[in-house]
């Protein structure tokens, strides 16, 4: 709105009211109204720290099995796991195959198809060794017979002929027709690890399929049977 001075007489002091109005909307600018935005105040540094522990991790599975295509079930947790064939006399076993065997030693295998897989902590490009072993001594119920063949078995995969993809063997005799080359008896407990008799050089990451089987006469006595193995991984 415009302010309105009276006639001449009163026009200076109109003018100085003017200029007051003024000094008072535009007043000077001081040091205490400086912005500080941008410049820094201070500074706080936070250490991150930690160890890094050189560990082997194992872990297994079950795997894809020749007959159907269904995998092992194995159950539990930790460091411990178990595969239950079930009453296989009944019919089929609840996990895993059954191979019989007419030969002139009857009997049948039952046959768990597994993987293991290994990851290193703490050790770099380094590799690692895998084996396997009983967990007791051979000997007493409901443990299978140790001997040579023996009861337990494990097996790696085999190359059929030239430029044919590998195969498990075809558990139809016993002992089986590859024993000694990709057939095993399982060690007994007394066996050292580090040999790497499953694997003898895994990288970090790595997976290895394989077969553990159990050989059951047809002439054997009814009740349970149990076989606990142990698998030891080893860094290089």
């Amino acid at each position: 709105m415009r302010s309105r001075c009276p006639p001449r007489s009163a026009r200076a002091a109109c003018g100085t009211a003017t200029i007051f109005a003024l000094l008072l909307v535009h007043p000077a600018t001081s040091e205490a109204q400086v912005s500080t935005r941008g410049q820094t105040l201070g500074r706080m540094e936070i250490a991150l720290t930690g160890t890094i522990a050189s560990s082997v991790t194992l872990t297994v599975e079950g795997s894809v099995n020749q007959n159907g295509g269904a995998s092992t079930i194995v159950m539990g947790a930790g460091s411990r796991g178990t595969v239950d064939f079930g009453n296989f006399r009944a019919g089929k076993p609840s996990t895993g195959e059954l191979f019989h065997v007419d030969g002139p030693i009857q009997g049948s295998y039952l046959v768990a198809t597994l993987r293991m897989k290994t990851r290193f902590s703490g050790s770099g490009g380094a590799h690692a060794v895998l084996d396997i072993q009983r967990a007791t001594p051979c000997g007493g119920t409901p443990g299978v017979p140790c001997g040579n063949p023996g009861a337990l078995f494990y097996a790696k995969m085999l190359r059929r002929t030239t430029n044919q993809a590998v195969a498990w063997p075809t558990w139809n005799r016993y002992p089986d027709a590859n024993y000694g080359s990709s057939v095993f008896s399982v060690p007994d407990a007394t066996y050292v690890p580090g040999a790497g008799n499953l694997d003898e050089l895994m990288a970090n990451g790595d997976s290895i399929d394989h077969q553990v089987a159990l050989w059951i006469p047809d002439d054997a006595p009814e009740g349970v049977f149990s076989a606990v193995v142990t698998y030891t991984v080893t860094l290089l």
